[in-house]
């Protein structure tokens, strides 16, 4: 007899089964793997997490001391800005009170300055006046030649008689003198102080026609006025010269303490900057 045939697909399955029985102990195998390597990550993420908060509870507690500490040093840096603002303040306070009183000082310095000028103004005007009023007396003549020896009183009388064409018979005089430093190159101007005021407005009334004399070609005649006008005319004349000579202004002329130019008055103080 021959041998029994096996059942078809019964080799198969068997080898199936083990095969299968392999494989779920494969899958098994590796279940628990991947379990303890889950349970590796989760032991170690656990700790890494327990490690963090405890790394954050440290952080947030220095954190908490630094807040605390600049809490208070900012609470200090305040009390200290509001101290030293109070000081600013009160230091503002003092300085504008000091400057509203040193302004008020000023202020009554300026005043008591300004009537103090007022009043020296005053004072040098009255002590002009009253020198002037001394020489209301006087004439002065000037550019008449100089000699050595030579009689003023006579040379005036002279000249009085011949070029004004006044009868001198009664006319007296205080004195009668050159003025000033001889130098040997101008001609001093000679000073005729009269008894008389009528017999000096005389000759002031004619003062005009020595121009015409043929023995002082160049001589004139002025009042004697005090020094502080005479410095003042010395502005007034050169100012006058300028506006003749070079702005063609005719017209101007020194009479007194005054300059006039085309109508318009001038003392020393207020000469045009043009002419000046």
């Amino acid at each position: 007899m021959g041998k029994k045939r096996s059942k078809p697909g019964s080799s198969s399955s068997a080898i199936e089964e083990e095969m299968t029985g392999q494989d779920l102990g494969t899958e098994n195998e590796l279940y628990r793997e991947l379990k303890e390597s889950i349970e590796c990550v989760k032991s170690l993420v656990t700790e890494g997490l327990a490690r963090l908060h405890g790394d954050l509870d440290i952080l947030r507690n220095e954190f908490k001391t630094d807040f605390k500490e600049m809490s208070c040093t900012i609470r200090d840096l305040e009390k200290s800005l509001n101290f030293t603002q109070v000081e600013v303040d009160s230091f503002k306070e003092q300085l504008k009170k000091e400057s509203e009183e040193r302004s008020s000082e000023m202020e009554l310095l300026t005043a008591k300055i300004t009537i103090l000028e007022q009043s020296l103004k005053q004072a040098v005007e009255q002590n002009i006046t009253l020198e002037q009023y001394t020489r209301r007396e006087n004439l002065r003549f000037n550019n008449i030649k100089e000699h050595e020896g030579e009689d003023c009183e006579k040379i005036i009388c002279d000249t009085i008689r011949r070029d004004l064409g006044l009868d001198i018979s009664e006319f007296r005089f205080h004195a009668v003198h050159r003025i000033g430093k001889r130098d040997g190159v101008r001609c001093r101007p000679i000073i005729a102080r009269f008894v008389s005021r009528q017999d000096r407005d005389k000759v002031w009334s004619k003062r005009g026609k020595i121009k015409e004399s043929s023995v002082h070609r160049d001589a004139y005649i002025t009042e004697d006025y005090a020094r502080a006008i005479q410095k003042e005319r010395e502005v007034l004349i050169k100012a006058m010269l300028k506006a003749r000579n070079e702005h063609n202004l005719t017209q101007a002329k020194v009479k007194g303490r005054y300059l006039y130019i085309n109508g318009e008055r001038f003392s020393f103080e207020n000469v045009p900057e043009y002419l000046k």
